[in-house]
């Protein structure tokens, strides 16, 4: 099967800038399924409710999301590794404990970046917390709390959401 290309790429307005704002999880196994449009953008999240989602509120220039595309030439294989990295201040016991249940968990992280666009990572299997580093640091202006890294590996790139997720789910 021959595979097209059906569009080229206008040099886009300097008007995008990097990070993210913050993060919403949500347990994966809560979704029944999603509604996309014609662009493949999720209009619509069913099963969980509002009460469902956790906000994750970041520091400016503490988080990035990315997503690479990865190719096995052998196997004729396209898929797409994406990560989440955030920072959360100040060690806590709630914190630890609450990231402790993270980290056993298959999320969907819900990722705001600056544009104010939402992504959608780890529909298909649920994203992954693969690292959690808690430091306090050294100097008195060192940072002091939790450096967090989400993976998700899926033969899919990660959705656009249409708004905010509380108001695609339900």
């Amino acid at each position: 099967m021959a595979c097209e290309l059906s569009t080229g790429f206008t040099l886009d307005c300097k008007d995008g800038i990097g990070g993210i704002k913050q993060i919403v999880l949500l347990d994966q196994s809560l979704v029944t399924g999603i509604t996309l449009d014609s662009s493949q953008v999720i209009t619509a999240i069913a099963g969980p409710t509002d009460a469902d989602l956790y906000t994750y509120e970041l520091p400016t220039q503490t988080g990035s999301f990315e997503e690479t595309i990865n190719f096995n030439r052998d196997n004729g294989t396209v898929f797409y590794t994406q990560t989440v990295n955030v920072m959360l201040h100040k060690l806590s016991a709630a914190k630890r404990k609450e990231l402790q249940t993270v980290a056993q968990a298959r999320v969907i992280v819900f990722v705001q970046d600056t544009n104010s666009n939402w992504w959608a990572v780890g529909y298909e299997y649920g994203a992954d917390l693969s690292t959690a580093t808690a430091g306090t640091g050294t100097a008195l202006g060192d940072a002091n709390g939790y450096t967090l890294a989400f993976t998700h590996e899926a033969a899919v790139r990660a959705y656009k959401l249409n708004g905010a997720p509380a108001s695609v789910i339900g």
